[in-house]
């Protein structure tokens, strides 16, 4: 629209541009115009809130200028200001002052919202709004031709646009504000009096864009590297674009996570940067294990694209515990070395183990040590020391590959136990109560004495006998068996062990000095023992020239006696000490072993105040006795034998005593002395014949003894009288000697004997 005015123009003008910005809403053009994708806007000045023009580059010959005045408040000409500098004198043709706007690279401009003003007192300035297609054609959008319509003389022609409008711009790639000087066909040059001018108030470029940008993720960060990571992670990326990056986002399984926001300026040519930038994920908001991840881009004008997507590894859940055990158990030792070992699970897509944490801490305190072991293991702990000797307590627990790791999922504490000092002895003083008692005062004051051991060695022999020994307490206890030992001195050296293996020895007191004895220790004793046997005593008494023999009766202990099953028998003897002094109140064993049979204890007597003892039983076996004193803690044991020899006997009776030729008797009786064999004692019935006697039947008693024989006669002639008894040989299985029956007469009558 063209007009003319008068010099009023100027508080025209400036209502104009009032109008303009109410048209425009003022400030609040600060936001670019909605596009849609592929496309953006570029707002110039009073079309945003900052009133900014940078996308416009300027440009202006001699006597001409340009002005940059986007904010209405304020003094000259306000908005982008094309003009010629008023003054004196002449413009040359083709001066010219220009604003240029170029399409971002790859883009084109599909259309322009725009609102100024042109001013003109001289036709021959052409004020020009226009677009240049790439192929160099234009697209008029304001031209106010040089030579036409041209103002009265003293008047100024004007034209007005105070809201904006549309103007399709067809894929232009730069749009042109200029002022130019044309001139005339008589007159090369324009006038510098009075101003001709074009101002733009509001200019809103919709830019086509159809350029993806190019985004790619940058390698080096744990995440992109393929590591097992937790947590907050960044994702490093590169993205180019011919508009700039408007914003990224990170895609994680195909779902659009977390992303950067870049601050873009849409009054500029090119709004949003270009470059590197990272992406802040929180791996807490995702599946965890492993899964893709891409970076998508998207430019000023919205188009989008995608990075070539990486492997990414997820796990935010630390390791669980597990049971842990100590190699060789919870035992004590002696080395300052402790391996542990536990199981790792499979856990399919999880973060592996890499790491385990400890603490070891002093049993019932709170003196604790930490540490970690990072060794390639991963499920065991080789090589751990604790901080001092004593008793401790270790717990474990384990750390991933992505660094997950929970000290409240530590395993159930293990014992550990040091000791590297061996226990400290010496022998302490014979009591003369207890003589043969030797008593190694032993003491460990970690881990506890476990056990230990006295040995002998005759003075200069140099060979070593263990005594049995048994821990009492803080005390290692053996007794010598001096009476089994020769005399003469002996000295004694003692070991210990403590429960971690630690060994120490000594043959020293505790006072000090060597641990020196003189064997017996106890006083030495006698026993004499046997059985009172009464025989007759002969002897020649010659008196008076004359020799006669006497003979006594004699009762003495005797070590061997032989006797008859059942007969009484008397054991007795003495027990005196080493002077021959009688030793009253002692106990006295007696022992008897049969033949072929264990001994056994066959009564317990106690002496007499002259040290006498005796004890009276019947011959029931021949066995070899034994009489033995224990002794005491002073006084040494004895012991003395005898040898008792018993013949077997059995009863003999006959049922008749007179008989005729051509009957028969019974002979019967009962064995006497037990045991008996199994299979009943073996019998010898005989007859004595002239001087001797002689067997003629052979049998064998029940097994409790009795026993039985009927014996007809049938060669007897005339009267005639047999004597008869039985004879018990000798057997393996019957502990007594041979021995006989008595003997019984039998008188048989038969018929005559002829001749």
């Amino acid at each position: 629209m063209t007009s003319r005015h008068s010099h009023r123009s100027v508080p025209v003008r400036l209502l104009v541009l009032l109008l303009a910005v109410l048209a425009l809403g003022g400030p609040a053009l600060a936001n670019p115009r909605p596009a849609i994708a592929g496309e953006f806007t570029i707002s110039t000045c009073q079309a945003n809130g900052e009133y900014a023009s940078g996308a416009f580059e300027n440009f202006a010959t001699r006597g001409m200028k340009w002005r940059r005045a986007c904010n209405p408040l304020g003094p000259g000409l306000r908005g982008l200001v094309t003009a010629n500098a008023a003054g004196t004198g002449h413009v040359p043709v083709g001066s010219q002052s220009a604003f240029v706007l170029e399409a971002p690279p790859e883009t084109t401009f599909s259309d322009l919202h725009w609102s100024g003003y042109a001013h003109r007192r001289d036709c021959r300035y052409a004020l020009q709004l226009y677009a240049v297609r790439p192929e160099g054609t234009t697209v008029p959008i304001k031209n106010v031709r040089a030579d036409r319509g041209c103002p009265r003389p003293d008047e100024a022609q004007a034209s007005s646009w105070p809201r904006p409008r549309a103007v399709g711009l067809g894929g232009a790639a730069k749009i042109v504000q200029r002022v130019v000087c044309v001139g005339a066909p008589k007159a090369e040059y324009c006038s510098a009096k009075g101003q001709n001018y074009l101002q733009t108030f509001t200019a809103e470029a919709t830019v086509v864009d159809d350029v993806p940008p190019s985004v790619s993720i940058t390698p080096g960060s744990p995440l992109v590297s393929g590591q097992w990571v937790r947590g907050t992670q960044t994702v490093g990326f590169e993205a180019t674009d011919n508009t700039g990056i408007k914003e990224a986002h990170a895609l994680v399984a195909g779902a659009p996570g977390e992303g950067e926001s870049r601050q873009c300026d849409y009054s500029q040519r090119i709004p949003c940067p270009s470059g590197p930038g990272q992406v802040v994920l929180d791996t807490q908001q995702l599946s965890e294990g492993t899964q893709q991840l891409a970076v998508s881009a998207v430019d000023a004008a919205g188009n989008a694209a995608e990075s070539a997507p990486v492997t990414v590894h997820i796990d935010n859940t630390p390791p669980g515990a597990v049971p842990v055990s100590v190699a060789g158990g919870d035992t004590w030792r002696n080395r300052d070395e402790f391996d542990l070992g536990w199981t790792n699970q499979p856990e399919p897509d999880r973060a592996p183990i890499t790491a385990a944490h400890y603490k070891v801490c002093r049993v019932g305190t709170q003196e604790c040590v930490a540490g970690t072991d990072a060794s390639s293991s991963v499920s065991a702990i080789d090589g751990l020391t604790v901080p001092a000797p004593g008793e401790w307590e270790a717990q474990m627990w384990r750390e991933d590959a992505a660094g997950n790791v929970q000290p409240e999922n530590a395993s159930v504490a293990v014992r550990l136990r040091y000791d590297p000092e061996p226990p400290t002895l010496g022998f302490e003083e014979t009591q003369a109560s207890d003589p043969d008692r030797v008593s190694v005062k032993v003491n460990d004051a970690i881990s506890g004495v476990a056990g230990g051991e006295v040995e002998i060695s005759k003075v200069g022999s140099g060979q070593w006998q263990v005594l049995p020994s048994t821990l009492e307490g803080e005390h290692l206890v053996s007794r010598i068996e001096d009476q089994a030992m020769p005399a003469g001195e002996y000295q004694l050296r003692a070991s210990a062990s403590d429960r971690a293996g630690n060994l120490a020895s000594t043959e020293s007191k505790i006072g000090g000095g060597e641990m020196r004895v003189t064997l017996p220790l106890r006083t030495p004793t006698s026993l004499s023992a046997g059985i009172l046997h009464r025989h007759e005593v002969t002897r020649t008494v010659h008196r008076k020239g004359k020799a006669r023999i006497v003979r006594r009766a004699v009762t003495g202990l005797e070590p061997k006696v032989t006797t008859e099953v059942g007969k009484k028998i008397s054991l007795a003897g003495r027990l005196t000490d080493a002077a021959g002094d009688a030793i009253p109140g002692a106990t006295v064993e007696v022992y008897a072993t049969p033949p072929e049979e264990a001994e056994a204890q066959v009564a317990t007597l106690t002496t007499g105040a002259n040290g006498g003892f005796a004890y009276e039983t019947k011959a029931a076996t021949s066995a070899d006795l034994r009489f033995a004193y224990a002794g005491t803690a002073t006084t040494l044991p004895a012991e003395s034998g005898a040898e008792l020899l018993v013949h077997g006997h059995s009863s003999l009776k006959v049922n008749h005593t007179h008989v005729l030729n051509g009957h028969a008797v019974v002979f019967s009786g009962r064995v006497e002395g037990r045991p008996l064999p199994v299979a009943g004692k073996l019998l010898e019935l005989q007859v004595r014949l002239s001087h001797e006697w002689s067997t003629f039947r052979t049998t064998r008693s029940a097994a409790h003894g009795t026993w039985r024989i009927r014996y007809p006669f049938k060669r007897t002639c005339g009267k005639q009288t047999f004597r008869f008894r039985v004879r018990l040989p000798a057997e393996a299985a019957w502990p007594l000697l041979a021995g006989e029956s008595n003997s019984v007469d039998v008188h048989v009558r038969g018929a005559p004997c002829s001749g």
